[in-house]
């Protein structure tokens, strides 16, 4: 159906609140350490534990006390 004649299209809005989104997306992800792209920006400890990074119990192969 044709667009009515003097009424405008919302497509700005839409990608700019698309970008919005996706920018908030990024830094909730760099925050909680899922990516690193700045360092030293974000929670001191990660959110995910990555399974390639080796414990303190399991270097020493002793709980910790």
């Amino acid at each position: 159906m044709p667009r009515l004649v003097g009424n405008r299209s919302h497509a700005g809005a839409n990608i700019t609140i698309i970008i919005i989104l996706i920018a908030t997306f990024g830094v909730l992800l760099e925050y909680f350490g899922v990516v690193d792209i700045v360092p030293g920006f974000g929670r001191e400890g990660r959110y995910f534990q990555l399974k390639s990074q080796l414990t303190n119990e399991q270097v020493t192969e002793q709980p910790n006390q």
